[in-house]
């Protein structure tokens, strides 16, 4: 199969020439927090997450950015800090997670920073539209309080959720045992969790922003693998009009 697709990106002259992307950044905080949030009496699965609208100008996901708090409790014992980053669907576009669809995950580990400084964790290149949701999962101990939060607008606390199980559920977040939106709960406010993201579909390999042939190689290793994110027409199938959607990107260049 590669064979016949590498004969196809030939026959289709792909130009060698580079082009430049355009990088947008999904964000509700204004990069300054002012508290941190966890479970105060029992150790949890915690996940938080925050709603966003896709904008044409940055459709394709390819890092969720995070500032955090800490894992240790009052006593300074750490809890695991190992992190997962998700990026849902909203089908009905409410901003509501209870029916969000799981689109892909990243993993990371929490790392001791400066207050609002941001963890950068890279997921594989997901396409959103309309609603969707950019979640931070973690084990957490007691006491701990790794989720930062923004209060200074009140009003986007709406789009801010929380959820408390005893192991992972990003495959149905309705179904937890604890959920709370942050703008019906005595902290309002946004959690500070960010999306960077591109307009460009083709701009696949590293170093983003910059549209090569090697982008073309990356998607055929993605497409051998059956990796959902070789599916480029994102009708959940991995089939030639796949091929044919991101040859036509990387053809028609980057915005």
């Amino acid at each position: 199969m590669r064979a016949r697709i590498l004969a196809l990106t030939a026959a289709l002259a792909i130009p060698l020439a580079a082009a430049h992307a355009q990088f947008y950044e999904y964000a509700l905080d204004d990069g300054s927090g002012n508290f941190t949030i966890g479970p105060s009496q029992f150790d949890a699965n915690m996940t938080w997450l925050n709603a966003f609208n896709a904008d044409p100008a940055g459709q394709i996901i390819s890092s969720v950015r995070v500032s955090f708090g800490d894992i240790a409790d009052n006593d300074g014992n750490l809890g695991p800090d190992h992190i997962t980053v998700a990026v849902l669907d909203d089908p009905n576009d409410d901003a509501d997670p209870a029916d969000a669809v799981l689109l892909t995950t990243g993993t990371g580990q929490w790392v001791d920073l400066a207050s609002n400084q941001f963890i950068d964790i890279p997921v594989p290149p997901t396409m959103v539209s309309g609603g969707f949701f950019v979640a931070v999962e973690m084990d957490v101990i007691q006491r701990a309080n790794p989720a930062r939060m923004d209060p200074q607008d009140l009003t986007l606390g709406m789009n801010s959720w929380m959820f408390y199980n005893p192991e992972s559920r990003l495959h149905d977040l309705g179904g937890s045992k604890f959920i709370l939106r942050m703008g019906d709960s005595p902290f309002v406010g946004a959690w500070m969790i960010r999306a960077d993201a591109r307009a460009c579909l083709a701009d696949i390999s590293e170093p983003q922003g910059l549209l090569d042939v090697f982008d073309v190689f990356v998607f055929l290793d993605l497409f051998n693998a059956g990796s959902a994110s070789a599916d480029v027409t994102n009708d959940g199938t991995l089939d030639i009009f796949d091929v044919f959607a991101l040859l036509d990107a990387f053809n028609a260049g980057c915005p």
